[in-house]
């Protein structure tokens, strides 16, 4: 998970004031976190310290209650309406697509989920408030 997140602050996460990152045990993982970073990853030690760290709502009822009031997305200045599981909302369709694509050649399996991502963005986008 260090060098995930590592990959995904190393780039314009850099310029912003504020940002947020959330795990389905983000409680577990930040133990120790700079301590580890500071040999992994010395260069993004600033920016991982003004990470806001938080869970997932759908997650927050399997945590004990100190993680859930100090780690909740509802607690979390400029959150209330989030619920941190969008990267997990396609699984259940994906998983369909995994069975479908199996016996296909790679690009073609490339091709077709590719097909299925841009439907599932597409969606997801119309779907949106403005």
């Amino acid at each position: 998970m260090d060098c995930c997140a590592a990959a995904s602050l190393d780039g314009p996460v850099k310029e912003l004031d504020e940002h947020a990152m959330t795990y389905d045990v983000i409680c577990r993982w930040i133990r120790k976190i700079l301590e580890r970073w500071e040999k992994l990853f010395p260069e993004l030690i600033p920016i991982i310290s003004r990470t806001k760290m938080l869970l997932p709502s759908m997650h927050l009822h399997a945590h004990k209650e100190l993680c859930q009031l100090v780690y909740a997305l509802c607690y979390a200045d400029g959150f209330a309406d989030s619920y941190g599981e969008g990267v997990e909302t396609p699984w259940h369709e994906l998983n369909q697509a995994g069975i479908i694509t199996r016996e296909m050649t790679k690009g073609g399996r490339i091709d077709w989920l590719n097909s299925v991502f841009i439907d599932w963005n597409w969606m997801k986008f119309l779907g949106m408030r403005t």
